[in-house]
């Protein structure tokens, strides 16, 4: 198997993404993006890709990158919105969107929270030439929401309401966003992963099980899942 490369890198791209930019960009480096993206979600992806409702808007002209996100904004006047926080909600939950997402839409670059399994890499997101980008922690948002320059508009609303509604954005130098599935297939935490179990027994030696514990929690020392 193809190693990935070990030196990290960052890089600040336009969106829509050309796959020049796609190919470049390696598991474990740095992205920041400027220009439209969308976001989507369970409403959006129901609405679209299940229920066959086309969007207002043409899509896949405008922008090839879609975020995974409610954002925290208000209209201010009519028809005019501000974001003043941003953050991704989990991406794994939506793998099974990812086919008909890459391949109706065109979309190249989905931003989540702590990504996908490597699996949807290889099988899904490789044969479309596209990327899985993270978001980097809850204390981010702020930061993350003072990149959106403005918002272009807001769609769904009365179908999905505000926080599930899809939201177009204009976005400068959003980041930082970590490379964590690129077009090679590989899986930044997956590669970390096997890096941290060889030694996370030692982290838990001499400690009791947990007493409190949630239906389905990894309790194996051994295996870290994120």
């Amino acid at each position: 198997m193809e190693q990935p490369e070990t030196q990290f890198r960052e890089w600040h791209l336009g969106t829509p993404l050309s796959d020049e930019d796609i190919a470049q960009v390696r598991a474990g480096d740095i992205v920041y993006l400027s220009g439209p993206v969308f976001t989507a979600r369970d409403g959006v992806y129901e609405h679209m890709l299940v229920r066959g409702n086309e969007p207002p808007i043409d899509l896949r002209s405008l922008t090839n990158v879609s975020l995974q996100s409610s954002p925290a904004g208000v209209e201010v006047s009519p028809g005019v919105y501000k974001v003043s926080s941003l953050q991704a909600t989990a991406g794994f939950r939506y793998a099974r969107y990812m086919p008909p997402l890459l391949e109706r839409y065109g979309v190249k670059a989905v931003v989540g929270k702590g990504g996908m399994s490597e699996d949807v890499y290889r099988d899904i997101f490789k044969p479309h030439g596209a990327i899985c980008l993270s978001t980097m922690g809850y204390g981010l948002g702020a930061i993350y929401g003072k990149a959106v320059e403005r918002v272009l508009g807001v769609y769904w609303l009365k179908e999905l309401g505000i926080s599930e509604a899809l939201w177009v954005m204009q976005m400068k130098e959003f980041g930082p966003l970590l490379a964590e599935g690129d077009v090679q297939g590989h899986g930044f935490f997956t590669q970390v992963n096997e890096e941290i179990n060889v030694q996370l027994s030692l982290a838990y030696a001499g400690l009791r099980p947990p007493v409190f514990r949630r239906l389905g929690e990894e309790q194996r020392p051994e295996q870290e899942l994120f």
